[in-house]
């Protein structure tokens, strides 16, 4: 299989960036609006004077060993305002958490490789595995709820406390307790943490059958660049037809989503998307169109976001078939803020919709040829880290590694796994083919 590698390695989280500032916004509805506008400082006066009389309150009667600490005091209540929206999407960081965050966004990463989310009086969530990660190939899957980490529950830990938790140096060692409701069976793995080198694009000739295929794993810096070179690529190998690969991915970023679907399609509404006001925005399609062959999108589980307005806009334009699983549901758009003082928080502000105005979000997207993979393939069964080697030694001796590591059974199924849902769509495009031949 060939590679397209990004320049960079960017880790894009699971959310679609918005290019304006709260902090901007807010300052217009300025002290001369105060009458106008329920936002402000004035229309907040009272809230932020009953804050001022508890901080003062801890600050002169709470028995402690230690001084009370004002900027400790005022992170609280920012945490408590944002955990308060019980948005699983929303969340507030540290100044700590903040520069982890950013330097995950650079792909200064290291870690078990996983998109997660959490809601409150929830364990955490799988939304995706990073591919070829220590998580992706323990074959922990999305939807799969992390009960523990290191023996602590997650039951009451934020997303951001669960992602520190889980980080840490490469080649160090994290236990995680992972339940999979489909089976109803719950498991306790061992990860090794490692650096967390993304490669979005990947590109290949499936077979004599003229099908291209093209996997991409996040929609981060550069994919349009890369699978547009990828489907050049493909095309001058002789490609007719053309399967899209988004399981597992957890989206990134909106430019890029639209960029990507636009190769598709030649006209029209990409997405849009919706705020709290009211107030729509229409993207239509922009960038290089590459013609009307037959196509496939596989989705699944996994496929979160950017990968659902990908799917969206295929289904409603009627351009391809979707085959797989029905996807996440994850339709809303986010913002992050750095704050004053170094921190900051990360809110949602938008909802998405597809070009026929259908909003997806915590409901997802359906196949229109519905394959479901085995639950039970992966099972916590995969490589994992059993042993530090290179990956073209881990494949020239994987089933005796299984075996030894995970016993006969786990091993003869990962050796005789069928990939039913890339088969189906190549026999789908297949018949478009022939069809086209015989008319």
């Amino acid at each position: 299989m060939k590679f397209v590698k990004n320049k960079k390695y960017i880790l894009i989280m699971l959310i679609l960036l918005s290019s304006f500032s709260l902090i901007g916004r807010n300052s217009r509805d300025g002290v001369g609006n105060e009458s106008q506008s329920p936002y402000g400082f004035l229309s907040n006066m009272k809230e932020l004077r009953e804050i001022s009389v508890i901080m003062d309150i801890i600050g002169k009667n709470h028995l402690n060993e230690v001084e009370i600490d004002r900027e400790r005091l005022r992170q609280g209540s920012i945490k408590g305002m944002i955990e308060s929206l019980n948005d699983p999407y929303s969340g507030y960081f540290t100044p700590e958490e903040f520069k982890s965050f950013q330097d995950g966004m650079k792909g200064e990463y290291a870690g078990v490789g996983m998109i997660i989310q959490k809601a409150r009086d929830e364990y955490l969530l799988v939304v995706s595995p990073i591919e070829d990660s220590p998580a992706y190939k323990a074959g922990i899957k999305p939807k799969d709820r992390i009960v523990s980490i290191d023996g602590e529950s997650t039951f009451n830990l934020t997303t951001e406390e669960s992602v520190e938790r889980l980080k840490g140096a490469a080649d160090t060692v994290v236990k995680v307790n992972v339940y999979r409701e489909s089976t109803e069976e719950t498991r306790e793995i061992e990860l090794i943490r490692a650096e967390i080198a993304l490669k979005y694009v990947k590109h290949e000739m499936l077979n004599e059958d003229k099908i291209g295929y093209l996997r991409l794993t996040q929609f981060g810096e550069n994919v349009y660049t890369d699978a547009s070179k990828a489907i050049e690529d493909l095309k001058k190998q002789g490609m007719e037809a053309l399967i899209v690969d988004v399981r597992s991915n957890p989206g990134g970023a909106l430019d890029q989503a639209i960029k990507i679907s636009s190769m598709f399609i030649e006209n029209g509404i990409i997405v849009s998307t919706k705020t709290k006001t009211g107030k729509q925005e229409i993207f239509n399609r922009q960038g290089q169109y590459f013609g009307d062959f037959p196509l496939a999108i596989l989705i699944d589980e996994g496929s979160a976001s950017a990968s659902e307005i990908l799917s969206g806009a295929i289904k409603d334009h009627e351009r391809g078939i979707l085959v797989g699983q029905k996807s996440f549901g994850k339709g809303s758009v986010q913002t992050v803020v750095q704050l004053p003082s170094g921190d900051g928080i990360k809110l949602t502000i938008a909802e998405y919709y597809t070009p026929k105005g259908i909003s997806i979000n915590g409901k997802g997207i359906e196949p229109d040829i519905l394959v479901e993979e085995d639950e039970k393939y992966m099972l916590f069964g995969g490589m994992g880290n059993i042993v530090n080697i290179d990956e073209e030694t881990a494949r020239e001796n994987r089933a005796t590694l299984l075996k030894e590591a995970r016993g006969e059974e786990v091993a003869e199924n990962f050796e005789n796994y069928e990939d039913v849902q890339l088969n189906t769509a190549i026999r789908e495009l297949k018949d478009i083919l022939e069809k086209k031949v015989s008319s």
